[in-house]
């Protein structure tokens, strides 16, 4: 049973360990405008697999673009876009998805740009996408709650443990010290 528990705690210190390294980084990235968005499409298969989360540093400039660069903007019909430079022009920028057979067209321009693809992770897309739905919400706050709670359990119960192992260790310091008295006190 104590194997078990012992077990139990350090997957419990792990994941937290783990929850909090994830926050830690997000965190970061936000501060130096490296945002994630999901790709939705197949468009730039393979390079940027449906699924994939893809990180966009917001502070890639505009006048620094060059062919072949991946970018993200936003199109006409509001929606986020991940393409690569196909071609920069004098009034704007043409992009291509790795897998289309044509060109977007002068699509991109200094307003509707929003960054430069530094990074993805293929797939994890897939559970941010799930954690943001409300059922998603739930499962992912209730699981943060159990693995802080379970956190607090096992570690009430190593303070308990460690507290009976120093009262047996002073009985014992106190029964050889009255040992020794009274061997004393028989001398």
């Amino acid at each position: 049973m104590i194997i078990i528990a012992n077990i139990l705690k350090k997957i419990i210190d792990i994941l937290l360990t783990l929850v909090i390294i994830i926050g830690i980084v997000f965190v970061f990235l936000f501060i130096i405008r490296i945002e994630p968005y999901v790709v939705l499409s197949g468009s730039m298969e393979p390079t940027l697999h449906v699924g994939s989360l893809s990180f966009i540093n917001k502070n890639y400039k505009y006048e620094d673009l060059k062919k072949g660069d991946i970018i993200a903007y936003k199109a006409e019909t509001k929606v986020l876009v991940a393409h690569r430079v196909y071609s920069i022009e004098e009034n704007g920028i043409i992009t291509k998805g790795d897998a289309n057979e044509s060109d977007d067209g002068l699509s991109v321009n200094k307003v509707n740009y929003i960054g430069k693809n530094v990074f993805n992770i293929p797939y994890v897309g897939y559970a941010v996408r799930y954690i943001q739905t409300p059922k998603g919400k739930i499962i992912s706050a209730t699981l943060v709650t159990c693995l802080i709670i379970s956190a607090f359990i096992f570690d009430d119960d190593e303070k308990k443990k460690e507290k009976k192992k120093k009262k047996k260790t002073k009985k014992n310091s106190k029964t050889e010290e009255s040992e020794e008295e009274n061997e004393n006190k028989k001398e």
